[in-house]
This record gives structure tokens, sequence and C-alpha cells, in this order.
């Protein structure tokens, strides 16, 4: 698929849509990212998250939202508790209660 243009659709006002720009130096993504603490599963959920934010613009024309893509998030990491150790459970699931 040949884009029209390389700008971020992410952010309405410029900047070339590499994927540091994307995931980590877009505003939109860096006000995703002060959400969440860090560790490995959240980093990937989160890249994943403002990626599917991306795409839903790109390809359905649904304008991005913070709040949809901690939404999503916050879905996805529910399922990762699920394979969580019983001893853990408890607790990351109050981290996700109150980070989000």
């Amino acid at each position: 698929m040949i884009l029209p243009s390389y700008e971020c659709v992410l952010y309405q006002h410029g900047g070339e849509e590499t994927l540091f720009h994307l995931l980590l130096g877009c505003p939109f993504a860096q006000e995703c990212w002060i959400h969440v603490q860090f560790f490995m599963e959240v980093i990937i959920i989160m890249c994943w998250s403002i990626w599917m934010a991306r795409n839903d613009w790109i390809f359905k024309g649904i304008a991005p939202s913070v709040q949809d893509s901690l939404f999503r998030f916050k879905t996805i990491f529910t399922h990762v508790i699920l394979r969580v150790k019983e001893d853990w459970k408890q607790q990351i699931s109050s981290w996700l209660e109150q980070t989000l």
C-alpha cells in the first residue's frame, strides 16, 4: 500500500511517521505513555494500542483517542492477567486499576 504522505496521522501538526516518532516521540503516544509504568508486557501492549489507533485512523477513518487507546490497553492487559501465576494476580490487577 502506498500512502499519500509520510506524515504522522495521529499528530496533525506535521512530523514524519518514523517508528520512533509513532511509538515514543508523537505527542499522542507520549500522552498514552504518561498513564503507564514500565515492564515488558506494558511496553508491548501500549505499542500495540498506539499502532491500532494509527491503523483505525488510516483504514477505518476512526479519529485517534488517547482514552480509546488506554481502554484497548486495559482490555488486552486484562487477558494477560489471566495467564499470571495466582500469587501475582491481585498485585497486578491492583496496579492496573490504580494506573488507569
